[in-house]
């Protein structure tokens, strides 16, 4: 990735880079290009790739009955008449 390059994404997001900062810019983004092109030529099996997505590492899923309205309002830490209180945003 050259400088020039990095000018243009520089401006896409609307960040501003100093001068002393892009050289080193478009050489680590660089980097990160060369990165995704080798992870994106990684080949997995069709089979393998299907029992990857079926598998939930995290926990097991488990239905549970939805809490009482009431009770989700008493946990907040300000609640008044069954509603949660929040600070007042927008002036008068």
């Amino acid at each position: 990735m050259d400088i020039e390059q990095v000018k243009k994404l520089a401006y896409l997001a609307r960040l501003e880079v100093s001068e002393d900062e892009l050289a080193t810019l478009a050489v680590e983004m660089g980097s990160i290009v060369a990165f995704v092109d080798e992870i994106q030529k990684v080949q997995i099996p069709a089979n393998e790739a299907r029992d990857f997505a079926r598998v939930n590492i995290f926990r097991d899923d488990i239905v549970t009955p939805i809490i009482a309205n009431h009770d989700l309002v008493e946990t907040a830490p300000m609640h008044q008449d069954h509603f949660v209180k929040v600070p007042k945003v927008i002036g008068e």
